[in-house]
């Protein structure tokens, strides 16, 4: 049994029940297996039939009757158990659905979230990595329709809602880490743009090597007609990209910024430098083997443990408007 296992006793069974960590480790046929351990371990200390914990498990897990269940519904299902187990009496009835926040509208908008609920405990946001406390909102997207886009995990309120409204420096790493990993350029709507824009001029930053050897000012001139125009998207090719990460590593930035900043460095050279010597021939060298060099990294990271690349999200296309030209109005 790993050490990492807690044994609860139970009234009427024993079960070897895993710790947040190693929830999150647990995929497929062992996650299966340990949910339908603590299902009817629950079962036997409530004195009620396997269905009827389950069946309520299911309902406070939030997954709908169209919905195929995946590792981390199931998971989430595994810290439910969890909680059950340290308290019955929290084994309720589910609450009512949650009423779903104000979405932003405009550029800012992102997709309604499939689910969203109340976390059980604490957990980490499957995008950003910041902690959603135990009684706080979370929710996850639906699966992303694009081939090659990978499932993201449960999100904070923030990267749920937020995160293309009000970005964070933090929001526009992640959106450049995932469409290198996936794409041939990153887009930025305005307010990202605002963002950007103010962290590339901070002093000192054109005096850095990246800057001399490609200067950013036809991109930061860019950034400011986006603001200004308030642009649903402005493309920024990967090579500018790769400057623009090169440069904000002589920025001043926050622990949780140099974090990430790091972790996609450290990623960006193993795709360039293929230290685990995976076959090319079995991979090739676009999508599908970053993803490999990803998972098999010997140094993991924030964003290899959370995986990729992650669909997030263009803004929608804004409504063609219509031509109120009157015939009087037009010239003859």
């Amino acid at each position: 049994m790993s050490a990492n296992h807690e044994v609860l006793t139970l009234d009427m069974a024993e079960v070897a029940f895993p710790d947040r960590e190693d929830i999150l480790a647990l995929t497929g046929t062992p996650l299966r297996a340990a949910v339908d351990a603590g299902v009817a371990a629950f079962a036997a200390r409530a004195n009620t039939s396997v269905q009827r914990v389950h069946s309520r498990l299911v309902r406070t897990a939030r997954i709908s009757k169209a919905t195929v269940p995946d590792d981390a519904d199931r998971q989430e299902m595994l810290r439910i158990l969890r909680t059950w187990m340290a308290d019955p009496s929290s084994y309720r009835p589910p609450a009512p659905p949650l009423r779903r926040p104000q979405r932003p509208e405009g550029i800012g908008q992102l997709p309604v979230p499939r689910v969203i609920k109340l976390a059980h405990v604490d957990i980490t946001c499957g995008l950003c990595g910041d902690e959603v406390k135990a009684g706080n909102l979370m929710g996850r997207f639906r699966r992303p329709k694009t081939p090659g886009f990978a499932t993201m995990d449960w999100l904070c309120r923030h990267c749920l809602y937020a995160r293309r409204q009000t970005p964070r420096r933090r929001d526009i790493l992640l959106r450049i880490f995932h469409h290198l990993f996936e794409g041939n350029a990153t887009g930025f709507n305005a307010y990202e743009c605002q963002v950007l824009e103010s962290w590339l001029t901070e002093p000192t930053l054109t005096d850095t090597p990246a800057w001399r050897q490609d200067p950013l000012e036809t991109t930061l001139g860019r950034l400011r007609d986006s603001i200004e125009e308030e642009k649903p998207t402005t493309w920024v090719a990967n090579p500018t990209c790769r400057t623009i990460l090169a440069v904000l590593a002589h920025a001043s930035l926050s622990p949780q910024e140099q974090e990430l900043l790091r972790a996609i460095t450290q990623h960006l050279t193993e795709w360039q430098t293929n230290p685990q010597r995976l076959e090319i021939r079995r991979f090739g060298t676009g999508l599908r083997y970053r993803v490999e060099v990803l998972r098999t990294t010997t140094r993991p990271t924030q964003l290899s443990t959370r995986g990729g690349p992650f669909d997030l999200h263009q803004s929608p296309v804004p409504p063609v408007e219509e031509d109120d030209t009157s015939p009087e109005d037009e010239q003859p």
